[in-house]
């Protein structure tokens, strides 16, 4: 088991309201889901579902809530380990097997089937998906709740972060899929070639621009890594560094960062599968956040 699962989550107060309403509605389509796949295989009528199918959702979701309610620490466990996350999936992935099963299976199936269970495939898999992400926000957000050594802004270094690099490629997906086209003997092929051209002098040429980008109409954009590519903050905290973006709270721990290198473009935190690399134009100091980094870092693995 990893390091950080074994450390205890000094936040595990009573769940909030939110995740109390999003826990009992997952139960409840999960619930009102089994009963509509017991109502399909008993060949009940539409009516009847349609009848049923809203009250069972409807009393398992305060059944869910109350039950949350009294789970202190839950959305925490939940949010802390990917495998109970993604457990979270798992109703869905079971309705979506229901919907596939009579096209590779003997079982018989009609359209009523098919859409009811690719529905309930869909919505209880967005819904998964809300309550784990809300899960893990409220860990990140337990286990981080002390002040950060050091707050910066993330913008992904490398070449394919690159707003010219981004805007190569799709002048070329363009020129491509308008030579293909007038390979399979459509006329249309000309148009878009035309369409990318238009683009590419309009991108280079029209453009006034400065050292912060060009300029188009009113509104800057630049061709290079700029503020409009940064993804988030990153926080340094005693468990780990917090990537945050936008909703999302995501922890890297201390124990999967290797180690922590600034070079002359680049603060580099290196992973053992893909290093997180931050351009470090985008870094108000960046050599104190190095510093601090460093520190943290071999701190985190005297105490590990």
């Amino acid at each position: 088991m990893s390091l950080e699962h074994r450390r205890p989550v000094a936040n595990a107060d009573q769940p909030d309201l939110g995740f109390q309403a999003a826990f009992g509605f997952y139960l409840g389509l999960v619930a009102g889901g089994l009963v509509a796949l017991v109502g399909l295989a008993a060949d009940v009528t539409t009516a009847t579902l349609l009848g049923t199918i809203p009250t069972v959702v409807t009393a398992v979701t305060l059944i869910g809530h109350v039950l949350a309610k009294r789970s202190h620490g839950l959305p925490e466990r939940i949010g802390r380990r990917r495998r109970l996350r993604l457990a979270c999936y798992l109703p869905a992935v079971a309705f979506a097997a229901a919907a596939v099963a009579p096209s590779v299976t003997p079982l018989g199936s009609d359209a009523r089937s098919l859409v009811v269970t690719v529905l309930l495939a869909l919505v209880v898999g967005v819904t998964a998906f809300g309550l784990a992400t809300l899960c893990r926000n409220r860990f990140v957000r337990a286990v981080t709740a002390d002040e950060p050594a050091a707050t910066w802004a993330y913008r992904p270094a490398g070449l394919l972060h690159a707003g010219s690099v981004l805007v190569a490629l799709s002048l070329a997906f363009v020129f491509v899929a308008g030579v293909a086209s007038i390979a399979a003997g459509s006329l249309r092929g000309l148009f878009w070639i035309a369409f990318g051209a238009l683009m590419f002098v309009w991108t280079w040429a029209v453009g006034k621009g400065d050292d912060n980008g060009k300029k188009y109409y009113g509104n800057r954009f630049s061709l290079d890594v700029d503020a409009q590519t940064q993804q988030g903050k990153l926080r340094a905290h005693d468990r780990g560094v917090r990537h945050d973006q936008g909703r999302s709270r995501r922890l890297i721990p201390w124990e999967k960062i290797s180690d922590v290198r600034l070079t002359e473009d680049e603060l580099v935190l290196e992973r053992r599968f893909r290093n997180l690399r931050c351009d470090r134009d985008a870094i108000d100091d960046p050599e104190s956040v190095y510093e601090a980094l460093e520190e943290m870092n071999a701190r985190a693995e005297t105490r590990n």
